[in-house]
């Protein structure tokens, strides 16, 4: 394994780490909302969900950097190995990450996150971000000889993700155009940005685990990266009420199309052994569900203007986020059966089907909360503390969903630790 590829691994070991801690945080979340909260001397709600909210962002960044650094270093692969140009800087890269990362926990445990829903992070912390995306980028770019398409959707990717993250320090002393910034910052950052360099990660899966010619993938991925950025535009932005109407219609139809253009390579399967697929099937699962249904469905003002503010709009995107962590999963169990050297199954399903049939149970559970509150709270006008004690049964199923979320991360986890491969020498 060569240093580059150590790096990368690191990043997609902090993307599980960070997965465990959230998936940890929710439980605790979701424990909160039941009739007798057992942990009630624990930290207070607003606290656990900034927190949680975090840490789901910082495995997806995670995850998509160590993605993409290994596979770029995978197609700049010479005499010296699969390695990147500019190690020693990806090195010290790593490094401030990490400290990041530690910041970043820190200040939620102290309650020092700011009050900004999915823009929880403190203005340095975000600068220190932008810093690690920028140098990441360019250090891919420098070893590029060849802007392949796994190159290019994956880049623009992590670009976008920078420009988001710097509309989101705008400061504005204006509440609507606040609120404006904000959508703006936050949607496109997770339907738009997140989602293509995932996609770029899934095609090159894709290459690993199926017999489709490497020509149609290529093109398809192009294909698919347009319709994904129109269907995430839709879904992002409270637009006018025609385009908000179109986008309820248009965003699950382009949605599916792109899980479609996956058929091919998920019907003709090569010897590949390990979950690679699966995890990626997830991905699409959850994208079709997150942005695909709940997106468009919330698209349409009319329909915006009572779903806003109840669970189905932060459901939506956690779902997004959630898909793309599926497909890190996927990339990391392909990238440590690729660096042991074994055709096999890293972390088996049991990992695999505890956190799937968790995250999709969960989300049906947490589905039917928020349809229930949008009925009782704006349209019967029922309290919002009765509302919440009648919905009490399906934040049980809520948990119940994530319990087993958690315990599948967590099996997933001591199965990419045992099978580790050896560190560079």
């Amino acid at each position: 394994m060569t240093r580059t590829q150590h790096i990368a691994y690191g990043w997609l070991a902090q993307a599980v780490i960070l997965l465990m801690l959230y998936a940890g945080v929710t439980v605790l979340g979701a424990v909160k909302f039941l009739a007798n909260d057992p942990l009630a001397v624990s930290l207070p709600y607003h606290q656990v969900g900034a927190l949680s909210n975090v840490l789901l962002q910082l495995s997806v960044v995670s995850g998509l950097l160590g993605g993409g650094v290994y596979v770029v270093a995978s197609q700049c692969a010479d005499s010296r190995g699969q390695r990147l140009k500019d190690e020693r800087l990806l090195g010290y890269t790593f490094a401030l990450w990490t400290l990041l990362l530690l910041a970043a926990f820190l200040a939620g445990m102290l309650g020092l996150l700011e009050g900004r829903h999915l823009l929880e992070l403190p203005p340095l912390l975000d600068i220190g971000q932008i810093m690690v995306l920028l140098l990441v980028t360019a250090a891919v770019a420098r070893s590029l000889s060849d802007w392949t398409p796994f190159a290019l959707v994956w880049t623009a990717g992590m670009a976008l993700s920078v420009i988001c993250t710097i509309i989101g320090l705008i400061p504005t002393l204006d509440y609507v155009a606040d609120r404006l910034l904000r959508a703006l910052a936050v949607g496109i950052h997770f339907n738009v940005a997140f989602v293509l360099a995932a996609a770029a990660l899934g095609y090159w899966l894709m290459h690993r685990f199926s017999d489709a010619p490497q020509g149609l993938l290529d093109s398809s991925l192009y294909t698919v990266a347009g319709l994904l950025s129109v269907a995430g535009l839709l879904v992002s932005f409270p637009w006018t009420t025609t385009l908000g109407n179109m986008g309820a219609i248009a965003a699950p139809i382009l949605y599916l199309v792109c899980a479609a253009h996956s058929y091919r390579a998920l019907s003709s399967r090569n010897s590949t052994a390990t979950l690679a697929a699966h995890w990626y099937t997830l991905g699409l699962v959850l994208l079709l569900l997150g942005p695909g249904l709940l997106g468009g469905l919330q698209a349409a003002p009319g329909i915006r203007q009572w779903t806003v503010g109840t669970r189905l709009s932060d459901l939506q995107m956690t779902l997004t986020a959630l898909a793309v962590v599926a497909i890190v999963l996927g990339v990391t169990n392909q990238a440590a059966a690729e660096l042991r050297g074994q055709n096999r199954r890293v972390t088996g399903l049991m990992p695999f089907w505890l956190t799937a049939f968790g995250i999709v149970g969960g989300a049906i559970a947490l589905s039917g909360a928020g349809l229930a509150q949008t009925y009782l709270e704006r349209i019967l006008g029922v309290g919002y503390l009765e509302t919440q004690t009648l919905i009490t049964p399906l934040y049980a199923l809520w948990l119940l969903g994530w319990l087993s979320t958690a315990l599948g991360v967590g099996i997933y986890a001591l199965g990419f630790w045992a099978r580790r491969p050896a560190t560079p020498s």
